[in-house]
């Protein structure tokens, strides 16, 4: 009977392991991600988990941009989850930048904005039709040199 216990314990903790060693971890993400945006100082990542919902949930966030310095705004799924991340930037309320075009049915796992204003902008992340999901949003510098 022992010896069942002590077999029974070790699969739960091979078992348990080797799920967890699968899964992407949020810094894995980041680190993908990084890879994605290519020659490009990182300043900022943001971490998008959101559940299934009709209509499709939004995680937002506020960041300040300065005229005349371009960014680069990537995004990177997790495999873990069907969702499709999209980003839309705003300023007052006027799309500036997306990275999922609607029309042509595109994804791109980053976009460059050359802020022609200074001033507060809103980074709206949703998962397409509404698909629960989990992804990193990464904030960085192009370097225009």
């Amino acid at each position: 009977m022992k010896n069942r216990f002590t077999l029974f314990l070790f699969l739960i903790f091979v078992l348990g392991f080797s799920v967890n060693s699968l899964a992407q971890s949020e810094d894995d993400l980041v680190e993908i991600c990084a890879m994605v945006a290519g020659d490009a100082t990182l300043l900022k990542d943001f971490t998008i988990r959101l559940d299934a919902g009709n209509p499709p949930p939004t995680q937002r966030f506020s960041i300040i941009l300065k005229k005349g310095i371009k960014y680069r705004f990537s995004v990177c799924n997790s495999n873990d989850f069907e969702g499709k991340v999209v980003l839309q930037l705003l300023d007052n309320n006027r799309l500036q930048a997306t990275t999922y075009v609607v029309a042509t049915g595109k994804d791109y796992p980053s976009i460059d904005y050359s802020c022609t204003k200074t001033g507060a902008y809103h980074l709206f992340y949703t998962f397409r039709d509404g698909k629960p999901g989990l992804a990193v949003g990464l904030l960085s510098l192009v370097d225009t040199m």
